[in-house]
C-alpha cells in the first residue's frame, strides 16, 4: 500500500506533467484549472492546495525544470574543475555544455514551448527562475571563458555573455525553426537526426569559425 507522501508525491507529479503539457500547447491565459484537473486525473482542489492557483502551478512547471537543469549542469561544472585548465579540456568542457543544451532541448521540448513564450513576453512569470538558477549557471559559463582567456588559449577580445547568448539561442532558435516544418527542415535533416552533428557544427562555428 502507497504512503500519504508516495500518493502527494505521485498526485503533484500527475499534474505538473500535465500542467506543462497544456501550458505548452495553450499558454497560461488559455489553459484551465479543470482541464488541468482533467487531465492529470486530480482533484481540482489539489491545484490550489499544493501551488496556490494555476498562476503558482505554472512557475513550479518552470523552477522544477530549471532545478533539474541546474543538478546536471553541476556535474559539467565539477568535472571541469577536478583538472587543471588546459586547451583541450577547454574544448571538452564547451562541448559538454552544447551537449548538455540540446539535450534539454530534446528531452523536454514542452517546457521549451514555454520558456520561448515568457521570453516573447518580457519573463513575467519566470524572471526569478531566470535570476535565481539559470543566471548562476550562465556565470559558471562566463568563468569558465575568462579562465580560457587567462591561459591564453581564448581571444581576448571575447564577449562571454554575448557567447553563451549566441551559443544556446542558436540551439534553441534551430528546434524552434525546425519545429515550424518550413523547407528549411529538409536542409537540416541530418541535425535532427543526429544531434552529435548538430554539436560538431556549432563547436565548429563557434571555435573554429568559418573562414578558411
Amino acid at each position: 500500500m502507497s504512503s500519504a507522501p508516495d500518493v502527494k508525491q505521485d498526485s503533484k507529479h500527475c499534474i505538473l506533467k500535465a500542467a506543462t503539457a497544456l501550458f505548452a500547447k495553450l499558454g497560461l491565459d488559455k489553459c484551465s484549472t479543470r482541464a488541468i484537473a482533467e487531465k492529470s486525473k486530480a482533484n481540482i482542489s489539489l491545484i490550489s492546495y499544493y501551488f496556490g492557483g494555476k498562476e503558482g502551478l505554472y512557475k513550479e512547471v518552470m523552477r522544477s525544470y530549471a532545478l533539474e537543469v541546474r543538478k546536471s549542469a553541476a556535474k559539467i561544472s565539477e568535472e571541469s574543475q577536478q583538472r587543471e585548465m588546459t586547451k583541450e579540456g577547454f574544448i571538452e568542457d564547451i562541448q559538454k555544455i552544447v551537449d548538455h543544451i540540446i539535450a534539454n532541448r530534446l528531452e523536454n521540448p514542452e517546457i521549451s514551448q514555454i520558456f520561448s513564450r515568457e521570453k516573447l513576453s518580457g519573463l513575467p512569470y519566470a524572471r526569478e527562475v531566470y535570476e535565481e538558477i539559470f543566471y548562476p549557471l550562465i556565470r559558471s559559463f562566463y568563468e569558465l571563458i575568462y579562465e580560457g582567456q587567462q591561459k591564453g588559449f581564448v581571444r581576448s577580445d571575447v564577449n562571454p555573455s554575448l557567447l553563451f547568448v549566441a551559443i544556446s539561442e542558436t540551439i534553441w532558435g534551430f528546434y524552434e525553426l525546425m519545429d515550424c516544418g518550413t523547407k528549411m527542415r529538409d536542409d537540416c535533416e541530418v541535425f535532427i537526426k543526429d544531434p552529435e552533428q548538430l554539436r560538431n557544427q556549432i563547436m565548429n562555428l563557434f571555435l573554429t569559425g568559418v573562414l578558411k
